[in-house]
Formats: C-alpha cells, sequence, structure tokens
C-alpha cells in the first residue's frame, strides 16, 4: 500500500475529536446547565482540533505518516491536559496519538525492511 491509498486516521480522528468538541460547547451553550466557561473552553478547543487535523491530514497524504514533531505535540499536549485535568477530553488525543506511533513504527520498519 503506497502513501497515495493510505488512510489519513491520525488526522481524521483530530478532525473527528474536534467537531464533537464543538458539537458539546455549542450544546452547553445552548442548554445553560454549565457556566459558559465550559462552553467557550469545548468550543476553542474543538475549533483548534478541526484545524490540526486538518493540517496532519496534509501531512499524512503527503507522507505517508504523521512526523516526529507531530506526534510529539500531541504527546505535550494530551499530557499537560491530563495533569491538570485526568478525566477529561484531553484522554481522546490518546487515541490518533497511539495510532499515529503505530502507524510510524511501521512505515519506517518496512522502509527498513526493503532496504
Amino acid at each position: 500500500m503506497d502513501s497515495k491509498t493510505r488512510v489519513p486516521v491520525v488526522g481524521g480522528l483530530l478532525v473527528f475529536i474536534g467537531s464533537v468538541h464543538t458539537a458539546m460547547g455549542i450544546v452547553v451553550w445552548a442548554t445553560q446547565d454549565q457556566d459558559s466557561e465550559l462552553s467557550f473552553w469545548f468550543t476553542a478547543f474543538g475549533v483548534l482540533a478541526v484545524g490540526l487535523g486538518i493540517a496532519v491530514l496534509e501531512v499524512e497524504r503527503a507522507r505517508g505518516f504523521v512526523t516526529a514533531p507531530i506526534l510529539a505535540a500531541l504527546a505535550v499536549l494530551a499530557g499537560f491536559g491530563l495533569i491538570y485535568m485526568p478525566v477529561s477530553g484531553f484522554l481522546s488525543l490518546l487515541l490518533p496519538l497511539a495510532f499515529g506511533v503505530v502507524g510510524r513504527s511501521k512505515r519506517h520498519a518496512m522502509a527498513r525492511a526493503a532496504t
């Protein structure tokens, strides 16, 4: 399977996670069940995650894998988020991070086997 036929999983997951967070922020705002600050943070993170996901999609399409700096940034973001709020939406970042690490490892293993 070459890089043109690979499905960009990490970017797709980030776009999905961002979309869900944005929708949750809008629902929280509309229902007025919680503080407006919660709505703001859900919506703000969601919009940023969608943007990051689109950028990662482009990297995945171009290279066939997610680069180490992107994975490191996701790990730092998830790590700091989980330190600040252990049971939160930051847990959802571990899924695209895991797919990215596994995909990168497989890609490099295939490249080593080919040489």
